[in-house]
Order: C-alpha cells, then sequence, then structure tokens
C-alpha cells in the first residue's frame, strides 16, 4: 500500500487481520496484468512513483493547474451537492513534444523529450447517470485514414499529423451542451485524495478550498467523464466546419473535405431509364482531406490550405504538436518520400515488440488441455494485440480471425499457434505502399471476392473475404474498353475484409454468391465516400440517386474466382438455383450491374483472386504481399461481362 504524508509518500506494511491479495488479470478487472508490448511510454509502478517523486509532484501540480486553466471546475458546497464520484490518478512516462504554431512546424521539429505525465482521472463507473447520457464520440474508419494517404499521393500532396493538448479538457461545457442538445443540465462533482489538497491550495482561485465543507463541481467534463470524448467531438466538429469551411463525409463524419469552385460547369452521363442529375452545375476542386481520431488528426492538402486548417484550430484549442511528411499516427508509421510524395505505412516496431507467451503448461501439458486462467489471460492479450497489427497487415488476418473464434477456450495448441503466427509476422515484416500513379485517368476501384467452405474438424464454418484497392491500368486499349479493368494494374489498398458468413450456407456456390454481396455492400461505401472526395457532393439525396442509377466518379468492377456465381449473375433469365434462398441475392447483383452501379462483372482464375489469402491459411502470402505493395496482377484468362445497353450507347 502506498500512504501520502503531506507531499511525501511512504510504503506501509499490511496491517492486522489485513493480507496481501494477488489480483489476476480479466476482462473487466485488469489487475496485476502482464506487459505483452515493450513501450517507453509505460506506466509507473508504485516503486516508480517513490524514486521519482519530485517530478511525479511536479506533474500533479501542472495538471491541476491546466485544469483551473481550462475552466473545468469550480467551488461547490458539499451540502446539497449530488453525484460526488472519486478520482484516481495515473502516472505514464511520455515522450513529450513542444507545441508549435503552424508556421514554426515547418521550420522543423519541435524538441520532444521524456517526462513523466500524471492525469486526474475521474471514475466514470461510479457517475450516478453514466446509463443516461448519451456517450458515442465517432472516430475515422479505418479506410477513411488510406483513403486520405491515396489521396496525398495521388495529388502530390505533404500528410502532416496534429496532436490537440489536453483535448478532453477542451470540450463544450455542459451548459452549453445542455442549449445544443436539449438535454438536462449534468451536474458532477469530485474530491481528491488528501494528499492532493495541499497542490490544489496551491492554484489560483483555490487557496481557501475546504475539503470537509466543499467539493469540485465540473463546469465542464474532464479526464474519465462519460461523456467527455463527446463533448470535444461536438467543438472540434463545430471548430472544422465554421472556421474551417470543411464539409463531413457522409459515409464517415469524421472524414472532412474542403473544396473550392472552379466555376466549370458539371456534365453528368445519363443512366438508365432516366437522366442523371447533378445538384450542382459548378464543378468542385479538391483542396484538403482531414481525419479526425478524437484529438489525433492526419491532413493532407494544399500547403496554404492545410496551414490555415492548422490556424483556425489554433485559435481555439491554442498552439498544436504538428508533425510532417514521417510520424506516427493512431499506431501507424507513417513515412513519405519528400521528392515522390509516395507513402509507407507500417507497424514494424510495434510487432517486434509484441512479447510471445511463456508458460509452464506450453511444455508440461498435452495439446489438446484448457488453458488455466492465467495463460487464458495471456492468450487474449496477445491476440489482442496482434489484432491491432491488422490496420497494416492484412497477409495474417486469416489467422488472427481463426484464432479469434475460439477465445473463449483456447487449448495449449492455440497458445502455441499464436505463437507461432506471432513469430512468423515479426521475421517477416511487411508495410502497406503508396505509389504514384503513372496517370490520372483510368482509375477504378476493383473489389475483390472470394469464399471458402470447408468443414472444421468439429463444427462447419464458411469464410469470406474482401479486397478493396484504388487502381489505375497501367495500359488500356481505346479498341477494347474493358482492357482497362482486365490487366495489371497500381492500386493502393483502401480496406479489407476476413471473417466468417454472416449467414448460414450449404455449398460452395451459396458462400461466393453471399460473399460477393457483401464485398459489393462494401465496394459502395467505399466508391461513394470516393466520389463525395472529388466532387464535394455531400447531399443525401445525390447519395440515394448514385445508389439507384450510378454515376460514381470513380467506376467500380467486382472480380470473383466462382465461374458458377458468373454465369448464373450474367445469364439472360437468371434461374432459380438448387439453394433457392439465394435467388434474391443473384438479382440484387444483376441490378447493380444493369443500373451501372456495378460497372463490371470479372471473373478471373483462382490464381489471380487476390483475396485468396484471407480466407485460406495453406494459400502463399506472396500475393498478399504484392497487394501491399501496390500491385493488382491479372497474369491468366479472365472474362469481364456489362449488360448490352451499355455496350450499344458506348459503341
Amino acid at each position: 500500500k502506498l500512504a501520502y504524508q503531506g507531499n511525501e509518500p511512504e510504503v506501509i506494511a499490511p496491517g492486522p487481520g489485513e493480507q496481501l491479495v494477488t489480483i489476476y488479470a480479466s476482462k473487466h478487472k485488469p489487475g496485476q496484468k502482464r506487459v505483452v508490448v515493450d513501450r517507453e511510454d509505460s506506466t509507473l509502478t508504485p516503486q516508480d512513483v517513490l524514486k521519482h517523486w519530485p517530478e511525479v509532484a511536479a506533474a500533479i501540480q501542472k495538471e491541476l493547474e491546466t485544469w483551473a486553466k481550462l475552466k473545468c471546475f469550480s467551488h461547490k458546497p458539499k451540502q446539497g451537492a449530488r453525484n460526488i464520484i472519486d478520482i484516481r490518478w495515473v502516472h505514464k512516462w511520455k515522450f513529450d513534444q513542444a507545441t508549435q504554431s503552424a508556421t514554426e512546424s515547418e521550420k522543423g521539429k519541435a524538441d520532444v523529450r521524456k517526462i513523466i505525465r500524471s492525469r486526474l482521472c475521474l471514475r466514470g463507473f461510479k457517475d450516478m447517470d453514466k446509463d443516461l447520457v448519451a456517450k458515442y464520440a465517432g472516430t475515422s474508419k479505418r479506410h477513411s485514414q488510406r483513403i486520405l494517404c491515396s489521396e496525398a499521393v495521388v495529388q502530390g500532396w505533404d500528410v502532416a499529423t496534429a496532436d490537440i493538448s489536453a483535448a478532453f479538457l477542451q470540450g463544450v461545457t455542459y451548459e452549453e451542451l445542455s442549449e445544443l442538445t436539449g438535454e438536462p443540465l449534468r451536474e458532477v462533482n469530485f474530491v481528491l485524495p488528501a494528499f492532493c489538497i495541499p497542490f490544489l491550495k496551491k492554484v489560483p482561485g483555490f487557496e481557501d478550498f475546504n475539503p470537509i465543507h466543499e467539493v469540485l463541481h465540473c463546469d465542464k467534463p474532464g479526464t474519465g467523464c462519460n461523456d467527455a470524448p463527446r463533448c470535444f467531438s461536438l467543438k472540434l466538429a463545430k471548430v472544422t466546419k465554421d472556421l474551417c469551411g470543411m464539409k463531413q463525409c457522409s459515409m464517415d463524419n469524421e472524414l472532412c473535405f474542403l473544396h473550392s469552385s472552379t466555376g466549370q460547369a458539371r456534365t453528368c452521363e445519363p443512366g438508365v431509364g432516366q437522366a442523371r442529375t447533378c445538384e450542382s452545375n459548378t464543378r468542385m476542386k479538391l483542396e484538403a482531406v482531414m481525419t479526425k481520431h478524437v484529438d489525433d488528426l492526419k491532413t493532407t492538402g494544399q500547403r496554404d490550405k492545410t496551414l490555415k486548417i492548422f490556424g483556425a484550430i489554433e485559435k481555439v484549442f491554442g498552439s498544436l504538436k504538428i508533425n510532417w511528411n514521417n510520424f506516427t499516427n493512431c499506431g501507424v508509421r507513417h513515412t513519405q518520400d519528400v521528392n515522390t510524395k509516395e507513402i509507407t505505412l507500417d507497424q514494424t516496431e510495434y510487432v517486434q515488440k509484441i512479447k510471445p507467451i511463456i508458460h509452464a503448461d506450453l511444455r508440461n501439458k498435452l495439446p489438446d488441455e484448457p488453458c488455466v486462467h492465467d495463460l487464458h489471460m495471456l492468450y487474449w492479450s496477445v491476440l489482442g494485440a496482434l489484432n491491432f497489427a491488422l490496420l497494416t497487415r492484412c497477409d495474417i488476418a486469416v489467422f488472427v480471425g481463426a484464432l479469434q473464434r475460439v477465445a473463449h477456450k483456447p487449448t495449449i495448441l492455440h497458445c502455441k499457434r499464436l505463437n507461432a503466427v506471432l513469430r512468423w509476422a515479426q521475421r517477416n515484416p511487411a508495410q502497406l505502399r503508396y505509389q504514384r500513379f503513372k496517370t490520372q485517368s483510368n482509375q477504378h476501384l476493383r473489389v475483390y471476392s472470394d469464399a471458402a467452405f470447408k468443414k472444421e474438424e468439429e463444427d462447419g464454418h464458411s469464410m469470406r473475404g474482401a479486397l478493396y484497392m484504388r487502381c489505375c491500368a497501367e495500359t488500356s486499349s481505346k479498341d477494347n474498353m474493358f482492357s482497362t479493368y482486365t490487366t495489371t494494374a497500381s492500386g493502393h489498398l483502401l480496406d479489407m475484409k476476413s471473417g466468417g458468413q454472416r449467414r448460414v450456407v450449404r455449398s460452395t456456390f451459396t458462400a461466393e454468391s453471399l460473399a460477393a454481396c457483401d464485398a459489393l455492400d462494401q465496394g459502395i461505401v467505399l466508391a461513394q465516400t470516393l466520389h463525395e472526395m472529388q466532387t464535394g457532393d455531400t447531399s443525401a439525396h445525390s447519395s440515394r440517386q448514385r445508389r439507384e442509377n450510378g454515376g460514381y466518379q470513380i467506376p467500380m468492377a467486382l472480380y470473383v474466382d466462382a465461374l458458377s456465381v458468373y454465369a448464373a449473375v450474367t445469364a439472360v433469365f437468371i434461374k432459380i438455383p438448387a439453394d433457392q434462398s439465394v435467388l434474391c441475392h443473384l438479382h440484387y447483383l444483376r441490378e447493380m450491374l444493369d443500373f451501372d452501379v456495378l460497372r463490371l462483372l470479372v471473373w478471373v482464375d483462382t490464381r489471380d483472386i487476390l483475396a485468396d489469402g484471407l480466407t485460406k491459411g495453406s494459400v502463399e502470402r506472396q500475393v498478399l504481399h504484392d497487394v501491399m505493395n501496390g500491385k493488382a496482377a491479372l497474369t491468366q484468362e479472365c472474362k469481364a461481362w456489362r449488360p448490352t445497353h451499355f455496350l450499344k450507347r458506348s459503341s
């Protein structure tokens, strides 16, 4: 135990009737959880707190002064106060980067030093109203993060990241939240431990604070409050919309675009049965893109526009921590060549620091024996750490997915397999590469869909996998309109899916058909996102029209390796298959083709279906590595189909 007397802590041994209890880690109570990832910015142990107490005391004082400076709390009489909760201090080693203005960030990187950061955290789980308040605060999707990098390379723009200091302390106040949403005014109060009172009395305005008769009232949510992320998100969204002039993407509200009018008319290709209408006759030019992950902002665009956006944010939240070209954002290291503007994304250093499972049972027990409690906890921790690596490592997705299906009751064999996957990933580092396209024309979205229908040892399980690539054909022929989609192309990997089927299947045909429909659904989301980024048209009315009649700025093609599915969808009259329940799904695919929502359906040889490695562990990983490096290869014969009325119109 730690006891604090004044400003100095001391260790006190267990007293009479007390005993030391070892708390095992669990899903809900971390306890004495083993560290599975070596991190230099780790949490201080009680021994570290004692050893570095002067630095910890200074960090506590600084944190309280920050809360007071941002007007997060005020005096309140204890009598009549409700919803009083306590706090805990979290002390961590941090690599602190000095804040700088947007213009200063261009001169070079700011100094970084290792410090102790003490964070005052309210125990939000004790909040009496925690189940009555809205807590949702969106974060940018994985594909949005990759789309930003893709567009930066295509346009030849620099990427930058910015971090807002003390973000959760700079949200809207509870009064502003009540005015914005119409919700009742929240009341949250908290008390500090006795050893913190001397620190608090050094803060201007709290010299006469009396902990016996007073509590601290939250004027705005602080770190640990259930609604702190939401309040900050509301304020940041208002800044990016009103001060920066950015529009939210309808598919992802945390993806924002900045466009300007070029004054040129935009023409629209007529659809099937009716003309496609455009809301605006003015063509919009993209100038900047931003993704928001709470307080971590990633931006690309014209340099002057990016600096203007950072400047507007600084006026509200203070100086930012800005890095250009080479940085780590959301756990992914970004490396951009300043000359070619090509970008690589990797988590190599993170994967190397994951510790494999080390336990005596792995040597002494049989493979089919279940894991004991502490080994089970280690399995969860290592599996969760490896799952985070899927942000950039699609080559191990099928193995991680298989191990996740037994996470509720793993055996010794599963632990050994998890160690094998981890060691393979550490021996074979990989990265996502976004390279420059040779031309800006012929861009299209390739959706590769695959399924695996195979019986496992005990339960039947059908897998589905999909890859989504923004491609640009290296060569194309004007005489053959399909050549753009049926030749090898350079590409940017935007998203990938690897998991089980959402419905019960009874045959390979059904598995492939359902996987193709699921892949197309996500493809429409990506196509709509790319369209809004290119045109600036984010209205729901236009989105619905494109979903029904096509007209995406970057057309989409679906690639399957099941010839039976290709034949069934492209038949003159679609027949009822043996599995009758899948008939409506075949009509859905055909309808997307008939209305030009889906430009082409392409059958490719199994050796060219790039998503094959996402459903089968026995497939070589080299194909997926080629995809990650930006190559969508088509080496075998393939078939492409488009409805006849479109072919007649183009001729």
